[in-house]
C-alpha cells in the first residue's frame, strides 16, 4: 500500500519541527509526508523545516503552500489529489501532534478498507443537540462510533474520489471532520472506528483551532452538527 500522512499548517507553525521530528522516528518507514501550508508569511519557516528533515533524517516530505479560503476543509482536495496519484491509505494529523515511535505502524495494524478511524473519536449524544456538553469520547474498541476526528486519523483515500464528498456547503469548510464522518457513515455506509494508540501528545491546544471561528457564532459547531441530522438525515 502507499500510503501518506497529510499534514496542515495555519497558526502553529512553531510546533511542525516537534511533529516532524516524531515523524522521523517511525518504525515503519514506507510512508510520505505531505504538508499542506496555508501561512504565506510563514512559507520560508516551513520549507526550512523541511529541507533539515530531508537532509538530516531522511524524511520523504512534500510540501505546497496553498490558499486558506477552504479552511480544514482543503484536506479533502489533498485527499483527492493523492487518491488520483495513486495513494491508497491516508493518516491525517494536527500540526501540534506528536506521536509514538510506532504509531504509524499500530494504525497501520488497524487498517480495513472503506473505513475512517481515529484515536481520537466521539460518539454524540442527544443528536448533537448539546455537542459540547453531552459528546462522549469513545474508548472502548467495540463502541460504536458516529464521528471520527482529523486530528490523529487514517482513512482508506479513495473516499476522496467520491465527486459528491466535495459539494460540502460552504458552512461546513471549518467542520470538515462533521462532514467527512456523516459521508463516510450516511453516504456510503462506511464502518467509523475508534483505534487505540497510547502516547499521542497534543502540544499546542486548540486555542486557534478552525472551529474557533464558529463556536460562538450564529452558526456554530452543534448548529452544523443539527443541519446534517435533520437536513441531511445523519441517523447518530
Amino acid at each position: 500500500m502507499k500510503i501518506a500522512v497529510v499534514l496542515l499548517t495555519w497558526q502553529r507553525i512553531n510546533n511542525l519541527k516537534t511533529t516532524l521530528n516524531s515523524l522521523s522516528r517511525q518504525t515503519h518507514k514506507d510512508f510520505f509526508v505531505y504538508i499542506s501550508n496555508a501561512n504565506k508569511e510563514k512559507a520560508r519557516s516551513v520549507e526550512k523545516y523541511v529541507s533539515y528533515f530531508r537532509e538530516n533524517k531522511n524524511l520523504n516530505v512534500k510540501v505546497s503552500h496553498d490558499s486558506n479560503d477552504k479552511f480544514a476543509f482543503r484536506r479533502l482536495d489533498i485527499g483527492e489529489k493523492l487518491a488520483k496519484q495513486g495513494v491508497d491509505v491516508i493518516l491525517f494529523i494536527d500540526d501540534d501532534v506528536t506521536i509514538p515511535d510506532n504509531y504509524i505502524k499500530q494504525f497501520l495494524e488497524n487498517y480495513e478498507s472503506n473505513t475512517y478511524s481515529s484515536a481520537f473519536a466521539w460518539s454524540f449524544q442527544d443528536g448533537g443537540s448539546d455537542y459540547y456538553k453531552k459528546r462522549t469520547r469513545v474508548t472502548d474498541l467495540k463502541e460504536k462510533v458516529n464521528y471520527c476526528g482529523t486530528a490523529v486519523s487514517m482513512i482508506d483515500a479513495s473516499i476522496f474520489l467520491n465527486k459528491d464528498i466535495h459539494k460540502a456547503p460552504e458552512e461546513m469548510y471549518v467542520v470538515e471532520d462533521l462532514w467527512l464522518s456523516y459521508y463516510a457513515q450516511q453516504i456510503l455506509n462506511w464502518k467509523l472506528k475508534y483505534v487505540y494508540i497510547p502516547g499521542i501528545r497534543i502540544k499546542g491546544g486548540d486555542a486557534v483551532a478552525l472551529y474557533r471561528k464558529v463556536a460562538n457564532s450564529e452558526k456554530n459547531k452543534a448548529d452544523l452538527l443539527r443541519i446534517l441530522v435533520n437536513d441531511y438525515g445523519w441517523k447518530l
